[in-house]
């Protein structure tokens, strides 16, 4: 009787979310990102760096929003209870990023060296009202120091059934890709423009709780697979893509998303056969990221060729692609 109840109870309150979600407003509060716990060193072949000063720039289209997709009416995102200044929050951010890891940057208010905020969007869809709420999150800056001017993205796929509250997507549907990606970009600008590392000890640290948090059943263990990612210690590498194919499907996402970047050209041929062969859209969505993140131009050419493939179809999975192509910039 009580597993009757129990359950028409979450029938009614599914529904009640489903109404909430069509004809409501909802506030989704923001938290200040979460700042790495482990620190960047420069390596053995690589000096100490002069501190480099940057200002910010925010570079987001005037009539850019932060919620896109189906639900970009109903979504207000909210910091500290007031409205989520994206340029402030991200700038915050990223300051606070940069200490966390230790490394020699910091954002001025006056330098001929920027770091643009080009893009900063979460897309949220819902295919039914009893599948989850997925968002794909997505951060693009670009950073030009001295001569040299990179783009760095970052993108993120999570999703979660609200089966009581609305509010149990607040963390993993906004609060923890946003974290991700401040902590994704750093990552990349660290590599680019410094190329410390996590110590071998800190890494096998991180593998050892990758491995407590997979018998544990740890909803969070996929947060320590990106801090491999991160960690630009190739020690990391063979753990990573052991991870790639995973049966849980969060760990297998941030695996797939790491590999390019960690891996370089060397996890082309691997990806390509990932990105074709992957049964679950999200799966070759986050491979096709990992292609971006490598950055030659062998797979700024490949990326191209697949825009224009999907450009020529009007499928679900075709939108989608030509979204994240275009976040990743790929025709540029």
């Amino acid at each position: 009787m009580k597993k009757g109840i129990k359950s028409i109870t979450q029938i009614f309150t599914i529904f009640a979310v489903v109404l909430f979600f069509q004809a409501c407003s909802l506030k989704v509060p923001i938290k200040s990102t979460e700042k790495s716990e482990n620190k960047y060193e420069p390596s053995l072949d690589v000096e100490s760096k002069a501190i480099k000063e940057v200002s910010f720039i925010n570079a987001l289209d005037k009539d850019a929003t932060i919620i896109t997709g189906e639900f970009k009416e109903n979504i207000h995102l909210e910091y500290k209870k007031e409205k989520l200044e994206a340029s402030s929050f991200i700038k915050n951010a990223l300051q606070e990023e940069f200490k966390a890891r230790a490394l020699p940057i910091s954002i001025i208010d006056t330098s001929l060296d920027s770091l643009n905020l080009e893009n900063f969007e979460i897309f949220v869809y819902r295919s039914s009202g009893f599948s989850p709420v997925v968002t794909f999150s997505s951060l693009r800056v670009t950073v030009q120091i001295g001569d040299k001017k990179e783009t760095f993205v970052s993108i993120v796929k999570r999703g979660k059934v609200p089966v009581w509250v609305v509010d149990e997507i607040f963390d993993p549907c906004f609060n923890e890709p946003i974290s991700l990606m401040i902590k994704e970009i750093v990552a990349k600008i660290n590599k680019a423009y410094f190329n410390y590392k996590i110590s071998d000890e800190k890494v096998s640290e991180i593998m050892l709780k990758i491995d407590k948090g997979v018998n544990n059943d740890d909803k969070l263990n996929y947060l320590n697979i990106y801090e491999l990612g991160f960690s630009n210690n190739p020690k990391a590498l063979e753990l990573l893509k052991q991870y790639t194919n995973n049966s849980d499907e969060y760990l297998r996402l941030a695996s797939l998303s790491m590999l390019g970047f960690l891996g370089g050209e060397s996890e082309f041929d691997y990806l390509v056969s990932k990105y074709r062969n992957s049964k679950i859209w999200q799966d070759r969505a986050l491979s096709m990221k990992a292609i971006a993140d490598i950055n030659t131009e062998k797979t700024k050419k490949f990326l191209q060729n697949e825009y224009k493939l999907w450009k020529a179809q009007d499928s679900k999975e075709a939108i989608w692609n030509v979204m994240l192509l275009d976040i990743l910039k790929v025709n540029d």
